[in-house]
């Protein structure tokens, strides 16, 4: 299995950068421990559901200029997939994890603040060689197409937060969670459940919850238009009675999370994941479980919009 993984440590996460033939680059940002240890506490103890068989998710991500959302992102995927035995995050920043016979061994992909114009892309183009760069750029439209047909066939992928900041050169990507990054705010804010009932917000009892992070402001796809929020399944938006109304929108329907089918797949993105403090909350951690549980077939939900 010609997979690059790695799992964090206890208090330094280690991104691994991409191969090159004869060396290998890595990054590392730190994560007190106190803020490990607030992960731990906030994560929930249980899966929503009991695995159908032993999930294995795939979390992707290396983005050097956002190192706490990635790092932080890594170490609650690793905290989530331990502590409620709902599957086993595999952690890489190595483009080939994506070729078709190392993705054939996962159940979902996490795209972890895949914040980067060229993800299936080296991240670091300009310290190959020529020979190198070229292999690169050859190898990656198989890479692109190898992603796209595992969601289509059947599996799934999660967003979180800049997942839907980059890509700009890559459509096909954009169009799987189908919104664009449009601007943002940092503040305490109120997400509340469009759907009380829905299997992935449920647990919220039909309650808000705040968390102070990067909220995004979406547009639909590559186009200029506004997210049409009324054509997904929004699961979670902006609780404008207990938070300023940011006034971009006449409906004030100012989408956080939703899902979406994509060929036989199943897509969960949610803009949450910006901050340290965000993967402090029981609330965003408990969401994202019942997404990748979502994503990897387990737990069952409605991703369909009425016509």
């Amino acid at each position: 299995m010609r997979i690059l993984l790695i799992a964090a440590a206890a208090v330094v996460a280690t991104m691994l950068a991409d191969a090159s033939a004869g060396a290998q680059k890595a990054r590392t940002y730190t994560i007190a421990a106190k803020t490990i240890q607030s992960i731990e506490e906030a994560a929930p103890d249980a899966p929503l559901v009991k695995p159908a068989r032993p999930r294995k998710v795939l979390v992707y991500g290396r983005m050097p200029t956002h190192p706490e959302s990635v790092v932080c992102c890594f170490k609650a995927m690793e905290i989530l997939g331990k502590k409620t035995g709902a599957f086993e995050a595999f952690l890489s920043g190595n483009p080939t994890v994506f070729l078709p016979e190392n993705l054939e061994h996962f159940d979902a992909v996490v795209m972890n603040n895949t914040h980067e114009r060229s993800p299936m892309l080296p991240q670091d183009m300009s310290g190959l060689s020529a020979a190198e760069q070229a292999e690169a750029k050859a190898r990656e439209p198989l890479l692109k197409k190898s992603l796209l047909r595992f969601v289509t066939e059947g599996k799934g992928i999660v967003g979180v937060h800049g997942a839907t900041a980059g890509s700009v050169q890559w459509p096909e990507f954009v169009e799987l969670f189908g919104a664009q990054y449009n601007g943002h705010f940092t503040s305490d804010f109120w997400v509340e459940p469009t759907e009380p009932d829905h299997p992935l917000v449920s647990f919220l009892d039909g309650k808000s919850f705040e968390v102070f992070d990067e909220f995004y402001f979406f547009r639909k796809g590559l186009t200029r238009e506004p997210f049409p929020a009324d054509r997904y399944r929004v699961l979670l938006r902006l609780d404008v009675a207990k938070t300023n109304d940011p006034g971009r929108r006449d409906d004030k329907n100012y989408a956080v999370t939703w899902i979406r089918p994509y060929g036989k797949g199943r897509i969960f993105y949610c803009s949450l994941g910006h901050t340290a403090r965000a993967y402090m909350s029981p609330a965003v951690l408990k969401h994202y479980l019942a997404g990748i549980q979502y994503a990897v077939g387990d737990l069952k939900a409605d991703a369909s919009v009425e016509p």
